[in-house]
């Protein structure tokens, strides 16, 4: 497999840009069987507990309604009577459903999270489109749901049967009980049904949710050219990476200039590079580089360094090492630490002058004029 095949599978973890994307694209984790089994098992769950109370509340504000008494004997006025019992029976209603959008609500937070798209509000006309039409008719999305269509009506159909079968005897006996006792036993043959019912759709809700979860991270897989791309467009390119870091030292390396006159000694290469140093004689801290800078900067420098009568001495390969090795405030690499201690020994004890002494520069910190490393050169 070459290459460019590799960098199309979908290997790699979606990054979190790309979770973002989707989400702003209205691509969330949703399953309407999972939410509408959990409401379902909720709505079973509170008529078998609290069904009685509240069909018993349901026919009193009923029966009140129908009760005009105070109506005619003109204490109120109807409209007022018919608001009151509406009332009632609303807060009776709301009471009932109130948990049920708190647990599709919860649902769907369980899955997906809520997210508010302002753009499916927009109006898109692809979606008036026959063609685009007829391809979510018979995409591989509308087999799937027509698939588990299927699938849930032949689930449902054989429990619904067995259990009709379950509860038969139970049905044939309850003709033989009082009234009250008819009810109470109907009244649980029936959430006993629902139950049943809605636990069977709750269990392919819970199924499709797993497939939801599996279709939506597919979805979200990102080929390693994609993670590439996007690693570019959010980093940038290395090209551009490189120009803002040369522009970067370049500012710093200006701005470094106006702390030549603080330094004890300038080393240069002899014009392309130089590099100013300092050294603490009571912290006693390594030397640091103050200033550095090459071509303009460094001609800058050396002007700064012969204006304040700082010593500054060629020592080519000791200056490019210095330059590619440390940072502006930094202290010199370890490995230069003979080095430089030779060139400030000379420097306090012959003030600079003469031949600067012949000093070691490890082979692994000597570099050329581009900065390459250079093999066994001084």
């Amino acid at each position: 497999m070459s290459s460019t095949d590799s960098d199309q599978e979908k290997t790699e973890l979606p990054t979190e840009r790309r979770k973002t994307d989707a989400i702003e694209k209205g691509q969330i984790l949703s399953s309407k069987d999972f939410v509408m089994g959990a409401v379902l098992l909720t709505g079973v769950l509170l008529m078998a507990f609290f069904g009685r109370a509240m069909f018993t509340q349901l026919v009193g504000s009923f029966r009140d309604g129908l009760d005009i008494s105070s109506v005619l004997a003109k204490e109120t006025s109807l409209l007022a009577v018919a608001a009151d019992r509406f009332v009632s029976a609303t807060v009776i209603i709301l009471v009932f459903s109130a948990p049920l959008a708190i647990i599709a609500v919860t649902a769907q937070m369980l899955l997906g999270g809520l997210h508010f798209i302002p753009s499916n509000i927009n109006f898109k006309a692809s979606r008036l489109s026959i063609v685009g039409g007829f391809g979510r008719m018979f995409g591989s999305n509308a087999v799937i749901e027509l698939i588990k269509s299927i699938l849930k009506v032949t689930v449902l159909g054989f429990v619904g049967g067995w259990v009709l079968i379950q509860s038969l005897p139970e049905f044939l006996s309850i003709a033989s009980g009082s009234l009250e006792t008819t009810v109470e036993n109907l009244g649980s043959i029936t959430i006993w049904i629902l139950l049943t019912l809605v636990g069977s759709v709750a269990v392919l809700g819970i199924l499709d949710a797993g497939i939801q979860y599996y279709r939506h991270s597919q979805q979200l897989m990102m080929t390693k050219q994609e993670v590439k791309d996007e690693h570019k467009q959010t980093e940038g390119s290395p090209e551009i990476r490189a120009r803002i870091r040369k522009a970067q030292q370049e500012i710093s390396q200006r701005s470094s200039v106006s702390q030549v006159e603080k330094a004890q000694v300038v080393i240069v290469n002899p014009q392309h590079f130089a590099v100013a140093l300092n050294y603490d004689f009571v912290e006693g801290s390594a030397p640091i580089v103050l200033a550095k800078g090459a071509d303009v900067i460094a001609a800058q420098i050396r002007e700064k360094a012969e204006a304040a009568g700082i010593p500054i001495l060629t020592m080519p390969t000791l200056a490019r090492a210095l330059f590619y090795t440390t940072e502006i405030g930094s202290e010199i690499h370890s490995d230069l630490y003979r080095a430089v201690a030779a060139v400030l020994s000379f420097v306090f004890q012959a003030g600079g002058v003469g031949d600067p002494p012949e000093v070691e520069v490890p082979e692994e910190l000597q570099f050329d004029a581009n900065g390459k490393r250079m093999a066994g050169r001084k």
